[in-house]
């Protein structure tokens, strides 16, 4: 399932960053820095990884996503976590 979910994010990251589709993303890539994702397209991304996965990713953690790993990490916990 994490493939999924990190194929999932990629896909999405190449279409705010309007990355083409043969670039290689990896998890030590800085979602500002390397990406270029501005906090405009932070709420963009975010905003379609809720829609795609049927999530729902709180503001507060929103700051703490530096790289693509963490924010995989964090998509992959909220997955995994039943809503109760």
């Amino acid at each position: 399932m994490s493939d999924v979910i990190d194929q999932t994010i990629d896909g999405i990251l190449k279409e705010v960053a309007e990355l083409p589709e043969s670039f290689q993303i990896s998890g030590e890539q800085h979602l500002r820095s390397d990406l270029g994702i501005d906090s405009l397209s932070m709420i963009d991304l975010v905003m379609h990884v809720e829609n795609k996965l049927d999530i729902n990713i709180d503001e507060e953690s929103v700051g703490s996503f530096a790289t693509v790993a963490d924010l995989q990490r964090h998509v992959r916990d909220l997955v995994a976590t039943p809503v109760s």
